[in-house]
């Protein structure tokens, strides 16, 4: 039940350029995705880096723990809907601009260690 998550909609960027800064911290624990986004040269990391960090207080408003025991369960960027602009081009003729947007989810959940450990221990108790 320590799932935790941000939204971010509507970025003004293509959902694959974000996808790229994701994919490098998906999986990984917070901690060390910070140290990636914090560090990365690409222009989607900053906003990657506040949503993560928004997804961490809200974990924090759930119950008390640390940012060192969760890691990053589910980010994923979805299109969203794109800006259209209309340039003119040669003989009278017009070309259209697509402004592309996206909507980013990170989801944050507690390492799989301390659950198995947290289950295992109730086990005992009850046994015993």
């Amino acid at each position: 039940m320590s799932v935790s998550r941000a939204h971010l909609h509507s970025m003004r960027q293509s959902a694959r350029k974000v996808r790229i800064v994701l994919d490098l911290i998906r999986g990984k624990s917070v901690e060390e995705a910070y140290r990636i986004l914090a560090f990365h040269p690409r222009r989607s990391a900053e906003p990657m880096l506040k949503l993560l960090k928004s997804a961490v207080a809200n974990a924090g408003q759930k119950e008390a723990g640390g940012a060192r025991n969760f890691f990053v369960s589910r980010a994923f960027a979805d299109q969203g809907f794109a800006f259209r602009k209309v340039e003119p081009r040669a003989m009278l003729r017009h070309g259209i601009i697509k402004r592309r947007t996206c909507h980013v989810t990170i989801e944050i959940d507690e390492m799989a260690v301390r659950k198995a450990g947290k289950t295992a221990l109730a086990g005992a108790e009850v046994k015993g």
